[in-house]
């Protein structure tokens, strides 16, 4: 069903978007122990505070007065602190890496397509540090590193109105542990939802920038999502489609959709958009990518394909594309709590 395999060149690109993935996984396997062994370190007084729970039912008034439960928080934030640290080390290292990687890519792609199409294509490889300014989000004063210097307050502090909330509504000690070590999961969901999306990020605009660069022989460049791997239906509308050099990939948090070199005067390697390669699924394959109550409204003729990516402001990335939820398809009003 998909045209991905075939093409020599496609086949290079993901080869490309792999092995970015298992350098990704190396950084994520090393925040994933940094944060097992802080709910190590925070165990013994979650147990503590929770039979002290038990045992005495406080009312919240008395909770926050509890030297326990000053005592947790107070680690909560400590620990979380040392654990910014090390996000903002491996954010950095991965960002760079990654462009570093886009650089090597690249040249390696544009070669792979002169050989295919017989033709000399002279490349001009950008310096990283020149690419690093260039993205600017990279930069120690950035919203990406202010947003990791407000992870430790952050979920300390809902760590502190989970364990509020569960005693205010009598929840037994064994969920209010368990909603509490959720709580704390919430910090490690983040980090490396900014750490995946800051690589991927980093990839597609130093591949961009290069792109410019060489704007002798490139003049834009085809959304390619990974179709057989589940995308998401906006990313599905994105594929094959056609952009300027001055646009960038605004692909969602944790997207791994990628850029490839419209080279001039050559056609499109992609040979199947999206929306062709959705409709030539069966019925079972598109209810489950689109979900089923979203997949029934578009087979009625409610909306189109198209309709299903709209932009989002994101203040590190700017412009972030999402799936447009079913209300918003259907002109509906957002649900009670929807932003």
């Amino acid at each position: 069903m998909s045209d991905q395999s075939p093409n020599p060149i496609i086949e290079m690109m993901l080869q490309f978007r792999k092995a970015l993935a298992k350098h990704d996984k190396q950084a994520i396997d090393r925040l994933e122990d940094a944060y097992v062994r802080i709910y190590a370190r925070l165990k013994d007084k979650i147990d503590l505070l929770v039979d002290a729970i038990e045992m005495e039912a406080p009312t919240t008034g008395q909770l926050v007065r509890m030297a326990r439960y000053k005592s947790l928080i107070a680690q909560v934030e400590e620990e979380l602190t040392k654990f910014q640290v090390i996000l903002a080390n491996e954010v950095e290292a991965v960002g760079r890496d990654a462009i570093a990687f886009a650089g090597r890519d690249t040249s390696r792609l544009l070669r792979a397509i002169g050989q295919e199409y017989g033709i000399d294509v002279a490349f001009s490889r950008l310096p990283v540090n020149a690419i690093e300014v260039l993205l600017g989000f990279l930069a120690e004063d950035s919203p990406l590193f202010q947003r990791i210097g407000e992870l430790a307050g952050t979920y300390a502090q809902d760590v502190a109105n989970t364990i509020l909330e569960s005693v205010a509504l009598g929840k037994g000690p064994r969920e209010i542990a368990r909603l509490i070590r959720d709580s704390l999961g919430g910090g490690l969901t983040d980090a490396l939802r900014m750490t995946r999306t800051v690589q991927l990020w980093s990839y597609r605009e130093a591949n961009r920038a290069t792109f410019i660069a060489n704007g002798d022989i490139i003049n834009g460049w085809y959304w390619f999502a990974d179709l057989p791997g589940d995308p998401c239906m906006a990313c599905i509308a994105e594929h094959g489609t056609f952009h300027e050099l001055d646009e960038t990939l605004d692909d969602h948090h944790n997207g791994r959709c990628a850029m490839m070199p419209a080279i001039r005067g050559l056609p499109s390697p992609i040979e199947q958009s999206g929306e062709d390669w959705f409709n030539s699924l069966s019925e079972a394959d598109q209810s489950r990518l689109m979900g089923k109550d979203t997949y029934d409204a578009w087979k009625g003729g409610a909306f189109q394909l198209s309709d299903m990516k709209h932009r989002v402001e994101n203040d590190v990335y700017g412009q972030m594309i999402n799936q447009t939820p079913l209300w918003e398809l259907l002109g509906a009003e957002p649900p009670i709590g929807t932003e």
